[in-house]
């Protein structure tokens, strides 16, 4: 039985049911600093002291999860709701407003980072000398094939970023099923463990 899932875009929707946004990065409101995604995708608190906008999306319909054009997760309470329930806190949440419309999302930023490839079962590549990102070497650079070994997460971790392969962001079985319970809409998940 699937266990973990990866958390990504939805896939095969049909635009005419429902059209996701896609976020460009967040600024400060009062001095237009921006953030670059990636901040909020290495499993490290953030202090930010002034309010966050996003100043410009593409879409016409708000769900509970969307994800920016560089990966980071804009939830809302029906998101964080599930969270809680099954009791997963490593987390911080920067309240965020998407204009025009003044609608209210958190950016989520996970604080769980575990290394948990199943290396044996999995097939995938990883970043070398030649490909002349020193601040990438070793790290995972693709699967062609992701297994993920459950009983490398601790328990009590829900929501978690696959260590040397950040950009994903892993959910475990109880997670989802908060997620299908309260109807939590934005996103796909696709088993990889």
């Amino acid at each position: 039985m699937n266990e973990l899932f990866r958390i990504t875009l939805p896939i095969n929707m049909p635009e005419s049911k429902f059209k996701y946004l896609l976020l460009n990065e967040p600024l400060e409101k009062i001095s237009g600093k921006i953030y670059e995604d990636y901040v909020f995708q290495q499993g490290k608190k953030i202090e930010i002291a002034n309010e966050l906008v996003i100043g410009k999306s593409w879409g016409k319909k708000f769900a509970d999860f969307h994800m920016s054009l560089g990966g980071a997760f804009y939830i809302n309470e029906k998101f964080i709701n599930c969270l809680k329930t099954v009791g997963e806190t490593n987390y911080q949440l920067l309240p965020i407003t998407v204009l025009p419309e003044e609608k209210p999302y958190f950016i989520l930023n996970t604080l769980n980072v575990i290394d948990c490839v199943d290396r044996e079962l999995s097939k995938f590549t990883l970043w070398t000398e030649e490909d002349n990102r020193p601040d990438k070497l070793g790290k995972f650079h693709g699967f062609d094939k992701m297994v993920l070994d459950r009983t490398k997460v601790p328990n009590g971790v829900h929501i978690f970023l696959l260590k040397g392969y950040d950009i994903l962001t892993v959910v475990t079985k109880e997670l989802v099923e908060e997620f299908e319970k309260n109807g939590v809409k934005g996103f796909t998940l696709i088993p990889v463990g």
